[in-house]
């Protein structure tokens, strides 16, 4: 292979990733009911939801434990495991998903658990949650494990996400995803952060630190979406990451902490 041929590949195959990288942000920026799901998409979609049946027969809503708990068998964590891998592939087809995700709602064969401390783990639970992980977009450093934090008034409170979801008032996520058809991919996830944004607002911060892990996080994942849909938020967006970075009290709306 020549010296000329060398120089031309890379530049093949960073013209392909420019070019996909112009695709994918596309389909998360066009509206839903205007996205073009080709066939192929839809058909992938479906392999991968079978391939979220664990075993034969309706789900029996009894916790399916993890390989090694009960049943320590190799064939028990390849079956556990291939679930896993088609939930997560799933999740990279983002929105191409969808439609198909939706369709299998009732889907009563049995899956896995996708939620910790959720009974509920048919097929139709785990297209679901794929749907719910995927457009509550939370932020790694937002809050941690529990189901109660400290608010301003002092008392424990439950975590929105616990309480309820974004698509409750539309009567279920099939409804609100035809009811928000003109809104993108990322618009949709915007909305159900700002839901749990205003969750977490109501509670309130116990003191500094809990704003910056139950709060701020939300905040500046949001603005991190609006920048990808081209909005004018790039300043406000690196001013609240440094103060994060900081731990600027400064940066804390007063009456989002106790009264002094």
């Amino acid at each position: 292979m020549n010296s000329r041929t060398n120089l031309t590949i890379p530049l093949i195959l960073g013209l392909h990733l420019h070019v996909f990288a112009q695709e994918s942000s596309k389909e998360l920026t066009t509206k839903y009911a205007a996205l073009e799901i080709t066939a192929k998409d839809l058909q992938s979609a479906e392999e991968l939801v079978d391939q979220l049946v664990l075993t034969e027969g309706k789900a029996s809503n009894e916790p399916v434990l993890s390989p090694g708990v009960a049943d320590k068998s190799p064939e028990y964590t390849q079956r556990f495991k291939k679930v896993q891998d088609a939930f997560g592939k799933l999740t990279e087809l983002k929105v191409k998903a969808f439609p198909v995700l939706v369709k299998h709602l009732e889907d009563k064969r049995q899956s896995i658990n996708f939620r910790n401390h959720y009974v509920a783990n048919s097929v139709g639970d785990a297209c679901m949650w794929n749907i719910y992980f995927q457009l509550q977009d939370r932020p790694r450093n937002y809050s941690k494990y529990g189901y109660q934090r400290k608010g301003r008034d002092g008392s424990s409170h439950p975590k929105p996400y616990w309480e309820g979801t974004p698509f409750d008032d539309a009567g279920g996520i099939a409804k609100w995803l035809e009811q928000n058809k003109d809104l993108s991919y990322i618009e949709m996830q915007i909305k159900c952060l700002n839901w749990l944004l205003d969750g977490e607002k109501k509670i309130g911060a116990s003191d500094a630190d809990s704003y910056f892990e139950n709060i701020f996080p939300l905040e500046i994942q949001i603005l991190r979406r609006e920048l990808e849909l081209g909005m004018d938020v790039k300043e406000r967006l690196a001013a609240k990451e440094k103060a994060l970075r900081d731990r600027d009290v400064s940066a804390i709306p007063p009456e989002l902490l106790p009264s002094k």
